[in-house]
């Protein structure tokens, strides 16, 4: 009898858990699967709504250029497998807010009882006349232009990174692994420059590594000259960009001029009952893998809260760790965002936190590094290079 009363409880339980939709395949959506499947348990049905097949790390992909088998690619249907969350194939088209549903891509809705936007943000054009850098999908052009380079062909780079919502990092390590390579193989004469705001430790590491900067906006390279703001030029055979960010502009949900999804500071979109964004979709203007999976571990509290489960609910206060690959050296930065940005703000040669993953998350970063362990992937060179 007492087997049988366990039984029934189980499937009302089953029945009455709330259906969780999140949308997206990136760091923020999988943090966001992550935390609610741990801090919710029973109380929730996840479903997980990703375009692609992998989860794609894209920090390690500035590595790609210089090293072979450093794409980080980890499956979904694994994940979902793993940990009992329904993976649809489709992406996001709309949302209805009034009557709860979703509408995808391929023409199916689907009814939610809460909503989490983690779709990311889209890659728009990047500088006219520049090469650009979208990760792994434009290692090719870049290894072409080291092997010319050592053929005897040396053109001045600039490396632009754009105006707007943004992450730069990879861009710095680009130059500077790029610096480190020519120098390994006596290549001289290669003149690198990044354009971009930089900080006084960013701006040192530049210099130790031969690359120059420019504080400034650039608009198009035409000619060998890449145009500044303010009538400036700035002499370059070669621009590399980081593209534009634009928001994903979801019908049905409000957002800015620039399409990104406003948010509260527990990732609840204002006006609009049980939907919330994390990651690069929403309008917080630093955008970095890390600081999408805090907005997500917030969310997941507050749901889980809300659905039954015993736990604190904290309020997302974003806190920047981030490893910047330079060369055969790193820098580890840290800062709480908001009012003490300046006062908190650091880098160190040593580890800030104990974590060494690029990508960092509550529970992103130790899945990630089991499924590293157990597929004997590559670790990042100590420096960045070997």
């Amino acid at each position: 009898m007492t087997l049988l009363v366990a039984v029934i409880n189980v499937s009302d339980m089953s029945e009455s858990a709330a259906s969780v939709i999140i949308a997206g395949g990136g760091p923020a959506a999988v943090e966001a699967s992550l935390a609610l499947h741990d801090l919710a348990g029973f109380r929730v049905r996840l479903t997980l709504v990703a375009p692609d097949p992998d989860l794609v790390v894209r920090a390690y992909e500035v590595l790609a250029p210089f090293h072979e088998r450093y794409e980080r690619r980890y499956s979904l249907a694994r994940l979902a497998a793993e940990f009992d969350i329904e993976l649809v194939r489709d992406a996001l088209a709309g949302v209805d807010p009034s009557a709860q549903t979703l509408a995808l891509r391929a023409g199916a809705s689907r009814r939610y009882d809460a909503l989490i936007v983690a779709v990311g943000g889209r890659p728009m054009g990047t500088l006219p006349g520049a090469i650009p850098f979208r990760g792994f999908k434009d290692t090719s052009r870049l290894k072409e232009l080291l092997m010319s380079s050592q053929a005897g062909r040396h053109p001045s780079v600039a490396f632009v990174v754009p105006s707007g919502h943004t992450w730069p990092l990879p861009l710095y390590e680009l130059a500077l692994h790029m610096s480190t390579w020519l120098a390994d193989r006596r290549v001289t004469g290669m003149p690198l420059t990044i354009v971009s705001a930089v900080s006084a430790e960013v701006a040192g590491l530049l210099a130790s590594h031969r690359v120059g900067f420019v504080s400034g906006h650039a608009f198009r390279l035409d000619s060998g000259r890449l145009q500044l703001a303010a009538g400036r030029e700035l002499d370059a055979d070669l621009a590399i960009a980081l593209p534009r960010l634009d928001g994903p502009h979801i019908s049905g949900l409000p957002h800015d001029a620039d399409g990104y999804i406003p948010v509260d500071e527990f990732g609840r979109v204002p006006g609009v009952q049980h939907v919330f964004a994390a990651g690069d979709a929403t309008s917080a203007s630093i955008k970095q893998g890390g600081l999408a999976t805090q907005q997500s571990d917030a969310i997941a509290e507050l749901l889980a809260a809300e659905y039954g489960a015993p736990i604190q609910v904290s309020v997302n206060r974003p806190v920047l760790r981030a490893v910047l690959f330079g060369g055969r050296e790193r820098r580890y930065l840290y800062a709480e965002l908001g009012d003490r940005l300046q006062e908190t703000s650091r880098a160190s040669v040593n580890p800030l936190w104990p974590e060494s993953s690029k990508l960092l998350g509550r529970y992103l970063a130790p899945y990630l590094e089991k499924l590293d362990e157990a597929g004997s992937r590559p670790t990042a060179p100590k420096g960045g290079l070997q």
